[in-house]
């Protein structure tokens, strides 16, 4: 018997073609069902995710009203620094009564007198009580320090004041989420993400949100209260410079600008504390309520104008 040589390369050629098709079906059917599997899987765990963090959101006490309580919670104060002309300013503006000028008691006192009988081995005694009123007058001093705690009690109450802008917070959401994703393609089909692909998605978003943050900072006006670490900068024959470096900063690039909040004090409303705790190159913890003056795009400041800093 003889075969055509030809014939015989064709069905084997053929029948290798045939099942390696049959093979690459089955492979691209399974990866689409896994791939149908991972989204649901990730979709799924998204949500879960959502819920969470909603949850988590609503009630996880943020870092601005954490500083609202330290604040609100200080006793009595040692002021660095008194505007006594923005407080006067203020304080008739925000507190409606009048001042009193001098307070007014009145004192009830019983006063007792008697004549005494004196008989043989008893002596009754008879007494009769009056009433006598004592008035005292005390002059009222408002002295700055007491008006400023009125103005800051009344703007903390009323919601006039932002806190926590020297801090730095974000939504970390999409970096759980992220995380969650990784952990199931660990888990589900043994799939490691390199570590040069996470760490380049996690710097790349903490710099999306520092920058995010920053627009915050450019935004923001009105009045805001600061506790945080100051550097003493400068300090000229009329002014003294304070400033922080914004934590963010360690989220942004090498040539992106340092980004930077600054008060700005009149040395004449230093008091003696201030005097003796402001040196330049010193850092010192502070607490500051102050009013937005002006954002510097090209510098990256935050200016403010302080009140009070104790």
């Amino acid at each position: 018997m003889t075969f055509d040589l030809t014939l015989v390369l064709a069905v084997a050629v053929s029948a290798v073609v045939g099942i390696t098709l049959v093979i690459l079906s089955q492979q691209v059917r399974r990866t689409r069902e896994n791939q149908e599997e991972m989204q649901y899987v990730t979709l799924d765990r998204i949500n879960l995710l959502t819920k969470d963090v909603l949850s988590a959101t609503a009630s996880r006490v943020s870092i601005a009203d954490k500083k609202k309580e330290a604040i609100k919670k200080m006793g009595p104060k040692t002021f660095y620094y008194l505007d006594e002309s923005q407080v006067k300013d203020l304080y008739l503006q925000v507190i409606q009564e009048p001042e009193p000028k001098r307070i007014q008691t009145r004192e009830t006192k019983e006063v007792k007198g008697g004549i005494i009988g004196k008989f043989p081995m008893v002596e009754p005694k008879y007494e009769r009580g009056k009433t006598q009123e004592v008035t005292k007058d005390y002059d009222v001093e408002q002295v700055p320090a007491m008006r400023y705690n009125k103005v800051e009690q009344f703007f903390f109450d009323k919601g006039k004041v932002i806190f926590g802008l020297d801090e730095f917070e974000f939504d970390k959401s999409s970096i759980d989420d992220f995380e969650s994703v990784c952990n199931q393609m660990k888990s589900k089909f043994n799939l490691d993400i390199p570590d040069d692909m996470y760490a380049t998605f996690f710097v790349d978003k903490m710099r999306e949100f520092a920058l995010e943050y920053i627009k915050k900072l450019a935004s923001s006006s009105g009045y805001i209260a600061l506790q945080s670490e100051f550097l003493v900068v400068d300090i000229a024959d009329n002014d003294c410079i304070l400033s922080r470096v914004h934590p963010l900063n360690q989220h942004l690039r090498p040539e992106d600008k340092e980004v930077k909040i600054q008060i700005g004090c009149s040395r004449s409303f230093l008091t003696p504390s201030g005097i003796a705790t402001f040196k330049k190159g010193k850092s010192v913890k502070i607490t500051s309520l102050g009013k937005v003056v002006s954002w510097d795009d090209k510098d990256k400041i935050l200016e403010v104008s302080p009140i009070a800093i104790y």
